[in-house]
């Protein structure tokens, strides 16, 4: 049974289904998948590990799984700096981290959306890359995933030189193991770290293939 708490994250469905039209008409996302599975539906639930390109990264996402409820971080600046917005993100089911201060808040938000079949969309570089760099993760990304202990999908949106194509690669499901050292900040920053290697070893892939 959904509780209130999760209602209030669960949108305007009507409109995320106009964003996920008009994303396709816009943009044209092409999708790549390494797990044939993942093109019915993604693991529920999951936290989807992206590279951060543009303001529209979490709708693009979006478009290929409309029918499953996704929640996207978004920085809470973004909320505050017009109404409409505000009103636009929390109606796409956003859920608002703070940039400027250590923020645990949405780290609570999304183990409860995970715990209720919901999934989780995160940008662990916490701003956009220029030029298709990878910028460094911050560590946040890490201690959600232990915490929840659901799958991760890894995506990296990129284009390829001289294309304005845009392309997201979806690589398959893993999970990650807690070491026998626990949960400590050495521990995240150490998956922190894989992390951000395999988001370049997808982007190597991506850009050593003939797509």
């Amino acid at each position: 049974m959904t509780s209130n708490n999760t209602n209030k994250y669960s949108g305007k469905p009507w409109l995320l289904k106009l964003l996920n039209v008009l994303v396709k008409i816009l943009y044209h996302p092409r999708a790549h998948f390494a797990n044939s599975e993942i093109k019915n539906g993604l693991p529920m639930p999951c936290i989807i590990v992206s590279n951060h390109q543009s303001h529209v990264d979490g709708a693009m996402i979006g478009s290929f799984f409309g029918k499953q409820k996704i929640h996207y971080l978004a920085a809470k600046d973004r909320f505050e700096q017009s109404k409409m917005l505000g009103w636009l993100l929390r109606s796409c089911g956003c859920l608002a981290i703070d940039r400027k201060r250590l923020d645990t808040t949405w780290i609570h938000e999304s183990l409860m959306l995970l715990n209720n079949k919901e999934s989780i969309c995160i940008f662990p570089e916490g701003a956009h890359g220029k030029n298709g760099e990878i910028l460094p993760f911050h560590s946040g990304v890490s201690m959600l995933a232990f915490m929840a202990r659901v799958p991760i999908v890894m995506v990296y949106i990129g284009k390829k030189a001289n294309n304005k194509q845009i392309h997201i690669v979806f690589d398959a499901p893993f999970n990650i193991q807690l070491p026998p050292t626990g949960l400590n900040a050495e521990t995240i920053d150490n998956e922190t770290d894989k992390l951000r290697k395999r988001m370049l070893e997808l982007q190597k892939q991506f850009n050593d293939s003939n797509v």
